[in-house]
């Protein structure tokens, strides 16, 4: 048996498991077995299965927001093409999980806390970026960014859950931020087309 696995192999091993099954079906035998190590060892580590997903969850939390403070370093170009990267980085995420994650994330109200804080770090960005394109005239001036981030957002989560493909995602999205642009805008986005 192994021995000495350390809490960032638990932690890195949990996401595996979480990200194929979703929460629900992560069983603290099979991480340990996995591992090579004893339940006893895993819970010296980690309170509770709970706790152990939590933890788990700040770190796909941290990693996810790095990778949209590196995207946001390298974006270039109008407010509008910086948008349509992020939301392509948004739905990658999407569908880098299973779908049930994502609905057991939801669904759980021990787990509440750890989405509202991945989708308020989403929706910030957003709401920045298509403010961004509301003053700059790429998007029509009575786009509420707030509220069209929470909107967008929302719906491009309910269409992954209800099993949309990724491409099916991306056109709605394209076709949201299309509609919602001014003639400028549209131009901007059927250039990328």
């Amino acid at each position: 048996m192994k021995r000495g696995a350390t809490k960032e192999e638990i932690i890195r091993t949990t996401q595996e498991f979480i990200a194929r099954n979703g929460i629900r079906a992560v069983r603290v035998d099979e991480i340990a077995q996995t591992l090579g190590i004893s339940k006893r060892t895993l819970y010296e580590m980690f309170a509770d299965k709970n706790d152990l997903i939590g933890a788990c969850l700040d770190a796909m939390r941290t990693q996810q927001q790095e990778r949209i403070v590196a995207c946001r370093k390298r974006r270039s170009g109008n407010p509008l093409q910086k948008t349509v990267r992020l939301m392509n980085e948004y739905i990658d995420n999407l569908y880098q999980v299973d779908h049930s994650f994502l609905s057991d994330l939801r669904r759980k109200v021990v787990f509440a806390e750890h989405y509202d804080e991945h989708r308020e770090f989403w929706h910030k960005e957003l709401a920045s970026l298509l403010d961004m394109c509301r003053k700059q005239e790429l998007l029509l001036p009575e786009i509420d960014a707030e509220a069209f981030a929470d909107q967008l957002m929302g719906t491009l989560l309910d269409l992954r859950l209800n099993g949309a493909s990724r491409e099916e995602v991306s056109l709605f999205c394209r076709t949201i931020l299309r509609g919602a642009a001014t003639r400028q805008g549209i131009e901007l986005i059927d250039r990328r087309a």
